[in-house]
């Protein structure tokens, strides 16, 4: 039995198991990621057939040709160790990962935003990309498409977190806006190119958005939302929370008041953001 590396055994497992499941994790602390591999009966049952059925050789081969990325990867972005059990087994991507810049912030809010929402968003974006501080957001219309294209403008580098695959244009209404962020900045996903997104994925992605990030702004958010979220996902791993204030009478600002009332920093331009994840914003350069 040939013994694989460490990185050709997550991307069999990637290839096959749901993103977000602690299990596969929680099992190395027994046993090797080769051992998974090799006798797949200590899987979870909802994976052994999957796994007996996988055409290994096969699939290798893909990962000379595959941008994938694992813990432990020279790209591998660190920050997403705080997940602990919930760490991603590898990511795929598509764009310029060595760019990454060392501080980042999450930009997360409504997809049915307001004009308001969505020019503050790309004018913060803006901003902070001109201070050399990515951009992360998910690449969904309204607040997330804003912050990217703010970023963009102030050519920054910006990170689209999906739910389907790197090369899976979702929404169809972004896809000119994908290809401009591959080309200058990077796109990310924890399942495999071809992957069509499913519903629940959007909300299991989010972890990723929040811990890719130093800290994590919510522009715009309804109480029950994709945004509200993320910004539990950062606060349960010690990220800063920051919200934009918006007027008492949209709903769309709801969640940001709640989360201002719950503790999250209330913030209203970009020195105040620059002087809670960088210090004396001035001064931060690449």
């Amino acid at each position: 039995m040939v013994e694989l590396e460490e990185g050709q055994c997550r991307f069999l497992l990637a290839n096959i198991c749901e993103p977000g499941d602690s299990r596969l994790n929680k099992l190395t602390e027994k046993y090797s990621w080769n051992e998974l591999v090799q006798n797949y009966s200590l899987l979870p049952a909802i994976y052994r057939a999957k796994m007996a059925a996988l055409d290994n050789s096969k699939i290798l081969e893909e990962l000379s040709n595959s941008n994938f990325i694992w813990p432990g990867h020279e790209y591998w972005p660190r920050n997403l160790n705080d997940l602990g059990l919930r760490t991603p087994i590898g990511l795929w991507y598509r764009g310029n990962i060595e760019n990454m810049n060392p501080i980042s912030i999450s930009i997360v809010g409504a997809r049915s935003a307001t004009t308001y929402g969505e020019n503050v968003a790309s004018d913060l974006a803006m901003k902070l990309s001109a201070l050399n501080i990515d951009v992360v957001s998910g690449g969904a219309i309204g607040i997330d498409a804003a912050a990217h294209h703010g970023a963009i403008s102030g050519d920054g580098f910006t990170i689209a977190v999906l739910a389907g695959g790197v090369d899976v244009n979702y929404p169809k209404s972004n896809s000119l806006l994908f290809e401009k962020i591959a080309t200058n900045g990077l796109v990310l996903s924890e399942v495999p190119p071809l992957t069509a997104p499913i519903r629940h994925r959007f909300l299991i992605r989010n972890r990723l958005i929040a811990a890719l990030s130093n800290a994590t702004l919510v522009v715009e958010a309804k109480i029950k939302s994709g945004a509200m979220s993320t910004a539990g996902e950062a606060g349960a791993i010690g990220r800063d929370v920051m919200a934009i204030p918006g007027s008492i009478h949209s709903g769309s600002s709801a969640g940001c008041h709640q989360l201002i009332r719950d503790g999250a920093v209330l913030v209203t331009d970009v020195n105040e953001i620059c002087e809670l994840i960088v210090g004396d914003y001035p001064q931060y350069s690449r």
